[in-house]
């Protein structure tokens, strides 16, 4: 997938998380480290589980990140593209990613978890640091969602 059209699918399956869960809202003045923030309390629930959090707190900034189930020809597992200056941002304001697992072609979500930011930043094994890009990491999906989470929902 081109870097135009995984940036038009992010987006899409942006759209669709802030209309699947109520209680985000789009970040005030279109923030470039975070997509959403919570305007109520959002309290975990089978269709939508957190690690590490009993609730999210109204105005927690959000960071929402969508792959697909599938990245390439051979089916290989999508990845989260993550990059360090929104990361450090999110650890900075106390901040979360609403991690997304998307149909291969399309915005439709099979599954959906918060994670705060300082739970990922355990996660990354390190950052890729590329001549003349922003440092960026890859997370695949199954180090977020066990396999049958994103099974059930298809």
């Amino acid at each position: 997938m081109s870097r135009a059209a995984s940036k038009r699918a992010g987006e899409a399956a942006e759209a669709t998380v802030i209309q699947r869960v109520p209680e985000l809202a789009p970040a005030p003045g279109r923030s470039e480290h975070v997509d959403a923030e919570t305007e109520t309390v959002f309290v975990p629930h089978a269709e939508v589980p957190t690690v590490g959090l009993p609730v999210v707190e109204r105005g927690t900034p959000v960071e929402i990140k969508s792959c697909g189930v599938v990245a390439t020809v051979a089916q290989s597992h999508g990845r989260f593209y993550l990059r360090k200056r929104q990361h450090a941002h999110l650890v900075d304001v106390s901040g979360v990613y609403l991690f997304a697992v998307t149909t291969p072609h399309d915005a439709d979500v099979l599954a959906l978890k918060f994670v705060p930011a300082t739970v990922v930043g355990e996660a990354i094994a390190g950052w890729v640091e590329p001549d003349g890009r922003a440092d960026y990491a890859q997370l695949a999906w199954t180090r977020v969602f066990d396999q049958a989470e994103v099974d059930d929902a298809e």
